[in-house]
């Protein structure tokens, strides 16, 4: 008989135990992450965590398994007074013989009420019911890039795009159009101001963050694809295996027919999330990341800071490889991945000064700043006059913490500025438009006439077409564009 309660005991504390850690892991995603995307996390099953950071991983496991073993003990204590197992602390009558016999049914309640929790604060339900209901939306909206007529200048122009990790217009203060009292990105808001920056307000403003472009890859590929990233859940389309979207025409597809370098220099380890694929595979870019700068001898092979190298060594980077590729006979892309401003708190360097008192603060300062500096570096030098330069933000901040007081009406948006275009707008602002809209109006910006001005889900900003936004609303677009699509899988995930 006693062996039989140890081990209704034993199986009874590992679900309470497995309850707890599912209970713990949604706590923990709730105070990591401003904004939990299930796509996102499908996405990262199926593709390469290689060169992730090992330092969020690895406090989440032990968040996860620390208080999650000391509720279980707690839970397993209580247990075992109230159901009369402690001899010195008996408790005895009904109550107690009925709890001592159904140690797991109780603690399959636990288990079930942690799945329940887990389900509804990741918005599973919400996930699964969008994703099975049958979308026309590709159908009807989609324009194959690889389809579309397109002319290029006769001198065709350089291109420099610098996506800035997690940076969003609500960093400004709210005198300039943001949410701070003081201005976290001043350099970078007089570069939009000064230039130009699509937006959807008079003001400084950006894209609105739809579904399946809310992290790095999926933010990078939006905006150069004119697609958000979708994640079947049966699929394998963003793996080694079966390849990266091969449905896809790319603005690396466009650039590299057309004959650029195309060069992508990044501070962490490019497989990370399969991003190497989808640059090799569309516009065959040559990749910079951390361990090939190694390899080049660029950098100690033991180097490692933050996610493998600091901004401030990837903008020394770029000056040299600006140089290098401005002396080739072809025009060149260089993109550029910044992660000094990366959740959680990003990377203090020394570069960034104490002019807060909030870390992420002074980093996002100490970023604004830096981006400015290479910029102005690129404006003294003599391929700039041929050269466009387009700064993006890859996504919005995933910090809660930083954006607890942000006013829930106002519309977040994705930075964006766009310096020495081939071509001025129509109109720049009071625009409603997402990611993916950045698609055509980079290749606008070079100079090149879009026979429609439509390339993907994407609109030309610097036309008067109206973007998918504008025509259906971001509300109803967001929804018909995450739903069920065959198209999509079958056309751009090439799912046969």
């Amino acid at each position: 008989m006693k062996q039989k309660i140890s081990k209704k005991t034993g199986a009874a504390s590992l679900i309470l135990f497995f309850a707890n850690v599912v209970f713990f892991l949604t706590i923990w995603l709730l105070s990591q992450y401003d904004s939990i995307c299930f796509d996102q996390f499908l996405y990262q099953i199926k593709s390469s965590a290689k060169g992730s950071d090992n330092i969020l991983i690895l406090s989440g496991f032990l968040y996860m398994g620390g208080f999650g073993g000391l509720l279980t003990a707690a839970e397993i204590f209580l247990f075992c007074l109230f159901s009369g197992k402690i001899p010195k602390l008996k408790f005895s009558g009904k109550f107690s013989k009925f709890l001592s016999k159904r140690a797991i049914p109780l603690a399959l309640v636990f288990l079930a009420l942690s799945v329940v929790f887990f389900v509804d604060r990741i918005n599973i339900i919400t996930y699964a019911k969008t994703a099975t209901t049958k979308t026309q939306f590709f159908e009807e909206n989609y324009v194959n890039p690889a389809e579309v007529k397109l002319k290029f200048p006769e001198k065709k122009r350089n291109l420099i795009c610098i996506f800035a990790e997690s940076t969003e217009n609500s960093y400004a203060s709210r005198s300039d159009g943001g949410q701070f009292n003081d201005n976290y990105i001043p350099e970078l808001t007089d570069l939009a101001n000064q230039n130009i920056n699509f937006s959807n307000t008079e003001g400084l403003g950006g894209a609105f963050s739809y579904d399946g472009t809310t992290w790095t890859a999926a933010g990078l590929v939006s905006a150069t694809s004119g697609v958000t990233v979708k994640v079947p859940v049966m699929t394998g389309a963003y793996n080694r295996i079966n390849g990266y979207m091969h449905g896809v025409y790319t603005l690396g597809d466009i650039l590299n027919k057309n004959g650029y370098n195309q060069e992508i220099i990044m501070g962490s380890d490019s497989e990370f999330a399969n991003r190497d694929l989808y640059f090799k595979q569309h516009g065959n870019y040559e990749i910079l990341d951390v361990n090939e700068i190694k390899k080049q001898g660029r950098l100690p092979k033991n180097y490692n800071e933050w996610w493998g190298f600091e901004d401030s060594k990837l903008f020394q980077y770029a000056k040299e490889e600006c140089i290098k590729l401005s002396k080739e006979d072809k025009p060149f892309n260089l993109t550029l991945l910044t992660a000094d401003t990366h959740f959680p708190n990003g990377y203090v360097c020394p570069k960034c000064k104490d002019e807060f008192d909030n870390r992420y603060s002074n980093v996002l300062r100490c970023s604004s700043s830096q981006i400015s500096e290479f910029v102005e570096w690129v404006k003294t030098q003599p391929f700039y006059q041929n050269t466009t330069i387009i700064i993006l933000g890859d996504h919005l901040t995933m910090d809660p913490k930083f954006m607890k007081n942000v006013d829930k009406d106002y519309k977040r948006t994705v930075y964006n500025c766009i310096i020495n275009s081939a071509v001025e707008p129509i109109n720049e602002k009071q625009r409603s438009f997402g990611s993916f809209d950045l698609y055509p109006t980079t290749v606008a910006a070079l100079g090149v006439e879009i026979e429609g001005d439509r390339l993907g889900l994407g609109t030309n900003l610097f036309s008067n077409e109206q973007t998918l936004t504008e025509k259906y609303g971001f509300q109803k677009a967001n929804k018909l564009i995450a739903g069920k699509s065959d198209y999509y899988n079958k056309e751009i995930l090439d799912m046969k």
